[in-house]
């Protein structure tokens, strides 16, 4: 199964469900396909739409998932790396008001150099993507959060 997230910001974010949907026409994508689509509408019949998922039944998709494609948004990425999951990663862009700045085109950047995961940029075609996918190894995500943690700590317990 391939879990597509886009993310509960209140834009469409049309590009990736146009790729994945070309793809399921032609056979290149003949699994399951569901999609976490927030305030996407789309109409589809090779695309399962879930708006909004409870955050234990979205766990277990991420599980489930064989790959995952999700907006660059940190959450998303990280849950599924956490799992060792193989996560292609798209940026919603503000040039075409997906977003209100293109803070998520830094992320992928910064999670791609590090080895986390695919990157899918505007230039890059997703059946290529998926036909490399399963040599694609994904460095061990290693979070910062308690460095960021003591060092506010001692920064704090300096004032």
């Amino acid at each position: 199964m391939i879990l597509v997230l886009l993310g509960t910001f209140p834009a469409a974010f049309l590009r990736p469900l146009i790729d994945i949907e070309s793809l399921c026409k032609d056979g290149t994508i003949s699994e399951e396909v569901i999609v976490q689509n927030g305030y996407t509408l789309m109409e589809s019949q090779y695309l399962k739409f879930r708006p909004f998922i409870s955050p234990d039944e979205l766990m277990a998709l991420y599980q489930e998932a064989r790959i995952i494609i999700s907006q660059a948004g940190t959450g998303s990425l990280i849950k599924g790396l956490k799992l060792g999951k193989k996560v292609i990663g798209i940026p919603r862009l503000s040039r075409y008001g997906e977003v209100v700045d293109d803070h998520q085109l830094e992320i992928l950047e910064e999670f791609a150099k590090q080895n986390y995961i695919i990157p899918w940029r505007e230039n890059s075609s997703l059946k290529i993507i998926l036909e490399n996918v399963n040599d694609f190894k994904p460095s061990r995500y290693i979070s910062s959060k308690q460095n960021i943690i003591n060092y506010l700590t001692t920064y704090i317990d300096s004032l």
